[in-house]
């Protein structure tokens, strides 16, 4: 299986480049959002996921090793393959797609084509609570929890006022003090 590939871009396509290897071109599929930041002639790096099956054997690219393990987890929920799973992805980006599923943002889903209303409610349910582990690991959330516990803190008492706040305040000092008024009540 291939897990990650270095090359130099040889085409461009809607929805897959050609990436040249030591002289042999691999077709690889890639979201919207991670071709428009590419360029011909271009070095590029990619975590691939090897999809094989009776009739085909794909490559999908990814820029990040977030995107793939959502990609990975996506693949995991019955009713959703590759095609609908790298559409998910072109939404936004990892953060942003797990935010909509942390939040149960049925309209963020569904607004992907491909995926209706009952296919949204899937993947909210089977992968809110893998995801709940993910979030709680954001850069932010570290630099959240690393402060809560050079105050004393306990990492158990730290998780269960990260899990309090809003996703909507980004801001790691505005995450620190409201982890703080969550922490003293």
């Amino acid at each position: 299986m291939i897990g990650s590939l270095r090359g130099m871009v040889l085409q461009i396509h809607p929805t897959s480049l050609l990436l040249e290897v030591s002289q042999i071109g691999y077709r690889v599929k890639v979201s919207p959002g991670a071709l428009g930041s590419l360029q011909i002639s271009q070095e590029a790096f990619f975590y691939i996921h090897d999809h094989v099956r009776e009739d085909s054997h794909d490559l999908y690219g990814f820029l990040s090793s977030e995107d793939l393990a959502l990609f990975e987890q996506l693949l995991g929920i019955s009713g959703v393959g590759p095609k609908v799973a790298m559409t998910i992805l072109s939404v936004g980006s990892a953060d942003t797609i797990r935010r909509a599923i942390m939040n149960g943002d049925l309209a963020t889903l569904t607004s992907v084509p491909g995926v209706g209303k009952k296919t949204a409610q899937k993947i909210i349910l089977e992968l809110k609570g893998q995801l709940v582990e993910t979030m709680e690991e954001s850069s932010a959330d570290r630099d959240v929890m690393e402060a809560l516990l050079s105050l004393g803190y306990s990492s158990q008492q730290a998780r269960e006022a990260l899990k309090g706040i809003s996703v909507e305040i980004v801001d790691t000092s505005a995450r620190v003090r409201e982890a703080l008024r969550r922490l003293s009540r």
